[in-house]
């Protein structure tokens, strides 16, 4: 993916999708020391079965920072619904992955399906060239008026825009798997130095808001969202794209 995701989901470009897309996303954790083991074999997986035209399309990232650090984010793409209704993955592709990868897992979570919000999202970066994310897990409070949390992330995409800065959004609202209100907001960077200036970055966007929504608007809106959020309800995550594991990047606006 472009961002996704997962950085987040993060790494997709323009394919004209009727419909926002749609992707599931898993995590694997290695077998203590076999870490590069897995990479190489989920790489040989992945160069054989998903880089074809017609083939199913697979995305994977290191988690670098955070409770998932060391595990793999593998992120399937639909791109529609639809999509998921026919099985793309062949007995053959599967009885690989269970005889040359799965016994190099230690553990794997369980498959979450989410679906981008685009009018809360902002990418005009080109297809793999984000290669680091910075992933925002929040969960929001059952009873809370939402209306704050997405009011926010749909202006901060539109102030990204007008800003003119080169930073990528994407945010993901999960559909099933997950807890209820989760959403995942994936920032994108092509370097971990470019990620160090992200705050920066950030404070100007936030200038744009303020002549966009008002004086005071950025954090009038933001106290607001924060108030749709659990208690302990957000978390962050540092995730770097691995091409060789993956299928060829493609686009998600």
């Amino acid at each position: 993916m472009k961002n996704i995701l997962i950085v987040a989901l993060l790494i997709l470009v323009q394919t004209g999708f009727s419909q926002s897309m749609v992707v599931w996303v898993d995590y694997h954790d290695p077998v203590k020391g076999k870490d590069n083991d897995l990479k190489e074999a989920v790489a040989d997986k992945t160069k054989k079965y998903n880089q074809g035209a017609g083939t199913f399309q697979l995305y994977t990232w290191e988690v670098i920072s955070g409770p998932r650090q060391g595990q793999l984010a593998r992120a399937g793409v639909g791109p529609t619904w639809a999509d998921f209704d026919n099985n793309s993955v062949s007995s053959e592709e599967l009885n690989y992955w269970m005889k040359n990868v799965d016994p190099i897992i230690a553990s794997s979570s369980g498959r979450e399906y989410f679906e981008r919000v685009d009018d809360a999202s902002h990418d005009q970066s080109k297809p793999g060239e984000k290669v680091v994310g910075l992933n925002i897990h929040y969960v929001m409070a059952p009873g809370s008026d939402r209306n704050h949390f997405w009011k926010f992330r749909s202006n901060l995409a539109t102030a990204i825009r007008e800003s003119g800065e080169d930073l990528s959004v994407n945010v993901w609202r999960s559909r099933g798997g997950g807890e209820q209100g989760h959403v995942q907001v994936s920032f994108g960077f092509r370097s971990m130095e470019e990620y160090g200036n992200f705050y920066k970055v950030m404070n100007k966007v936030g200038d744009t808001y303020h002549k966009m929504f008002g004086e005071d608007s950025w954090d009038t809106d933001l106290d607001l969202l924060r108030g749709t959020i659990q208690m302990w309800g957000a978390r962050t995550e540092l995730i770097r794209f691995l091409p060789e594991l993956s299928s060829p990047p493609v686009a998600l606006q």
